[in-house]
């Protein structure tokens, strides 16, 4: 097996997101409410959802630009609490960077770095994500030759378009692409589907969820670049 790319799945993959996302919240939410104490009433209310589902419905493209998707959130939410559009817009774009940074504030899986730092002497790397995370400001984007985002695709995982963008760039056949992350639908039997060669990040050890699928696995970043190993010797 002749894997010349890897390419790899962000938040719950090299990171940990929920932790990463509540403590975002928390510290935008805590400036909204010395801020905008109208608007910090409506938060976490059944308005929000409101709001969220009548974005998605009237601009569909929103559940693929989620850094958008926030933004027009923070928006509404300050309409309906009565401030101006003005104010609202300059509320919204605070509130935004504020978030955006701390989702930016990840904390890694141990070993990652490492690793990364390994693999990219051997092998092209790329992302495939769903999510939002800014590589610059993680501080990582000089490891990717290639990132493709839902934002970018206008389409989600387990779409293969997400996957066909891969071949596209790097010019390689599917069987010589190796594609790692977290989700068993959205990484897994996604890129298997569509030929490439996948692992499974297990960080809790779990067995896997789907019946008739056989999938490499590991749970410790240190073993990755010797289970790529064995990959090319089979």
């Amino acid at each position: 097996m002749n894997i010349k790319s890897i390419s790899f799945d962000l938040d719950d993959t090299l990171w940990p997101l929920m932790p990463t996302i509540i403590k975002a919240e928390k510290t935008t939410n805590e400036w909204i409410k010395l801020n905008y104490p109208g608007t910090s009433a409506l938060l976490n209310s059944k308005e929000t959802i409101k709001i969220r589902d009548r974005l998605i419905k009237e601009k569909p493209h929103l559940i693929y630009q989620i850094s958008d998707l926030r933004l027009e959130m923070f928006y509404e939410l300050n309409k309906l609490a009565g401030y101006s559009d003005k104010e609202s817009v300059l509320m919204a774009k605070k509130a935004f960077s504020i978030y955006f940074k701390g989702r930016n504030a990840i904390k890694f899986y141990e070993g990652v770095i490492e690793t990364l730092e390994h693999l990219h002497k051997e092998y092209s790397l790329g992302v495939v994500t769903n999510g939002n995370a800014d590589l610059e400001i993680i501080g990582i984007g000089h490891f990717f030759d290639y990132v493709f985002s839902a934002e970018d695709l206008k389409t989600l995982k387990p779409d293969p378009v997400m996957f066909e963008a891969v071949i596209e760039k790097t010019g390689l056949r599917a069987n010589e692409i190796c594609h790692i992350g977290d989700h068993p639908i959205n990484d897994v039997k996604a890129s298997k589907d569509f030929g490439m060669n996948p692992i499974w990040f297990n960080s809790e050890n779990l067995d896997f969820p789907i019946q008739g699928i056989e999938v490499d696995e590991f749970s410790d970043w240190y073993l990755l670049p010797e289970l790529l190993k064995k990959l090319k010797l089979r």
